[in-house]
């Protein structure tokens, strides 16, 4: 509980920051792998004790953090035009690890064509082996533009522009603006490409959750399947939707049945 207590600590107006490092910068093991039953899901969004531009979701009851994200407002090589409050263009990176377990660790990317909800552009990615939760930390150097190193599961990491929020480098990649293009039904999901070591799950979908009734890919370097998103993840639209495989063993037996490689 340490990391908690800190983190708390340095959201009061007397506590220094040179006390420790903030809790989302610290690598960590899951905590455990499956979700506990029946936890309240509530969850605050908090201020950063850093002063860096992204925000903490934190567990309204005992305040673990279980997550954080950052927007990508434009005008940049991503999101040509600045964005109107609500109405977009924007690109909205989420990483979440729910229960501070290994079972639902998870990253999503939403882009924001318009004000409509009914069109983001949601696309949800698991990274494996998931050996820690993801990770933050705020990095300013003289002479040098803030930037955010973030930590994948894998132990990979990537960095993004700490103003712009554009990715830098790392083990992803943006190979290309968010799709505006007028016709809905023709827009790209955002075009992000994983070059690490790891097995790379993503799901896809306009204007809902891309778990739901869809078809997941999966890829390991050159090698790629396709099965059905009922295989990985709940599909009970009135509870929380989990990955159904807590650990890397379960799923790595289930990859090499369904399609031929492993983590």
């Amino acid at each position: 509980m340490l990391p908690y207590l800190l983190f708390i600590l340095a959201l009061s107006p007397m506590a220094s920051h040179a006390q420790a490092p903030a809790p989302e910068s610290w690598v960590t093991a899951p905590d455990r792998d499956l979700m506990i039953p029946g936890r309240p899901g509530d969850t605050l969004i908090v201020a950063p004790s850093t002063g860096g531009s992204y925000s903490l979701s934190v567990e309204e009851s005992g305040g673990a953090l279980v997550g954080f994200q950052f927007t990508n407002e434009g005008p940049n090589r991503i999101v040509p035009r600045r964005s109107e409050p609500g109405a977009g263009p924007d690109r909205t990176f989420s990483f979440s690890f729910q229960s501070r377990a290994r079972q639902n660790i998870y990253f999503s990317v939403t882009d924001a064509p318009n004000e409509y909800l009914s069109q983001l552009m949601e696309s949800y990615i698991y990274l494996f082996p998931r050996k820690v939760l993801p990770a933050l930390e705020w990095i300013e150097s003289p002479g040098q533009a803030a930037r955010m190193r973030v930590t994948l599961p894998t132990g990979e990491t990537v960095d993004f522009d700490g103003a712009t929020h554009e990715i830098l480098g790392g083990a992803l990649k943006e190979t290309a603006p968010i799709d505006l293009g007028t016709d809905r039904f023709k827009r790209k999901f955002a075009r992000l490409h994983y070059s690490g070591d790891g097995v790379m799950i993503r799901v896809d979908k306009r204007g809902g959750d891309p778990r739901l009734g869809t078809l997941a890919t999966i890829t390991r370097g050159t090698q790629s399947c396709k099965v059905s998103s009922s295989l990985l993840f709940n599909q009970d639209k009135t509870s929380e939707v989990e990955f159904l495989f807590p650990t890397d063993t379960e799923f790595s037996q289930f990859l090499i049945k369904k399609c031929g490689f492993g983590i």
